[in-house]
């Protein structure tokens, strides 16, 4: 069975690739502008990387991709940057040869196919210079991904999310259900490819969301619900026809 520490390291490859799209072009603006709140992403995701072998680097390029949306935490309205990415991979694709860590020991032969084929972050950030002030992590696959309780067992779930307020208030996803579709649109977006990929092609794409996920707090007490409504947001869908494997630096 796969486990929650290698769903995790496919998550961070996923968010992490996000910052190789290059653009000129500027986003909307509220407050912070798109750029600016895409350099704030970047600072964050540094403070989150679980290793040095993949690198946030510049996240600005991304505006033009860069939408706001609404949802709701706890009831209260809010108003996220928000942006999607889908991968897609060849069949027969074994995520145990796709990404290794060395830490971990795989049964002879097996092999799980990359489900985790799908990502979505939402934050609010104030500043360029910092990190967000609220961001929502979600990751699993397109159509109605359901969310599970993530301190009990060892498999990976079908999809989970994490929330984090400041830098130290933190919540994992319990319950709930939200579904995703992805159409790409015609417009490309050359990019370089993620480590695991030998060739693809990546085409922006609009993601229609709508979803409830309940959270249960790692730090504090309280609970808490993202609820979002149907919309859609634009993102990337990258297209791998080619993998070669990843080996994870030793810890």
């Amino acid at each position: 069975m796969i486990t929650r520490e290698r769903t995790m390291a496919a998550c961070t490859a996923l968010l992490l690739f996000l910052a190789a799209c290059g653009s000129d072009s500027t986003g909307p603006s509220s407050g912070i502008d798109a750029t600016a709140a895409l350099q704030s992403l970047a600072v964050g995701l540094g403070t989150d990387a679980t290793s040095g072998f993949y690198a946030p680097g510049s996240l600005a390029s991304l505006a033009p991709q860069l939408d706001r949306i609404n949802i709701t935490i706890n009831g209260k309205s809010q108003s996220m940057f928000a942006l999607g990415l889908r991968e897609t991979f060849p069949p027969g694709t074994c995520l145990e040869t796709l990404i290794v860590d060395p830490s971990v020991t795989n049964p002879p032969g097996q092999c799980t196919p990359p489900d985790l084929g799908f990502e979505m972050i939402l934050w609010q950030s104030h500043s360029a210079d910092t990190p967000p002030d609220r961001i929502v992590l979600i990751v699993g696959d397109v159509g109605a991904m359901n969310f599970e309780d993530l301190t009990t067992g060892t498999s990976a779930p079908p999809g989970f999310a994490i929330y984090r307020e400041t830098q130290n208030d933190v919540w994992v996803s319990v319950s709930g259900t939200l579904t995703s579709n992805v159409a790409a649109t015609s417009q490309t977006c050359p990019i370089p490819l993620p480590p695991y990929a030998k060739t693809g092609s990546c085409n922006v794409a609009t993601f229609d969301e709508q979803g409830t996920i309940n959270f249960e707090p790692v730090t504090g007490v309280s609970t808490a619900t993202i609820v979002i409504p149907r919309q859609t947001i634009r993102g990337l869908l990258a297209t791998i026809t080619e993998t070669q494997t990843v080996t994870l630096p030793g810890v």
